[in-house]
């Protein structure tokens, strides 16, 4: 499994074409052969910073995310609306396996 994390810092008043871009990539990204789960989401206390996390079968298949037409439209698309280039970090994790949530005890004691 290769989970993918990246930060991406849009200009205020372009927010509303970077959803736009977003949603459209997102959408596409979901239908590509290997794509595990993705969602782009905005920060709570920093508005214009979005969020990206992706997982993905495998290193071929993020590659070919990385290489697809939807995936440079979007790149092309949000580039001159960022203030300052995306940090994308790839992680590869053989040995993380998806728990069941029933197992946990997640009560919030307050």
């Amino acid at each position: 499994m290769i989970v993918v994390l990246a930060d991406i810092h849009a200009q205020i008043p372009e927010r509303p074409a970077v959803r736009e871009a977003m949603t459209a990539a997102q959408a596409e990204a979901r239908r590509q052969d290997g794509c595990v789960s993705f969602v782009f989401a905005e920060t709570l206390d920093d508005p214009g910073h979005f969020i990206a996390v992706e997982c993905w079968r495998d290193a071929d298949a993020l590659t070919a995310h990385f290489r697809s037409g939807s995936y440079r439209a979007y790149a092309a698309a949000v580039a001159p609306l960022l203030v300052r280039d995306s940090e994308v970090r790839v992680y590869e994790g053989p040995q993380a396996r998806l728990l069941d949530p029933s197992t946990l005890d997640l009560r919030q004691d307050d």
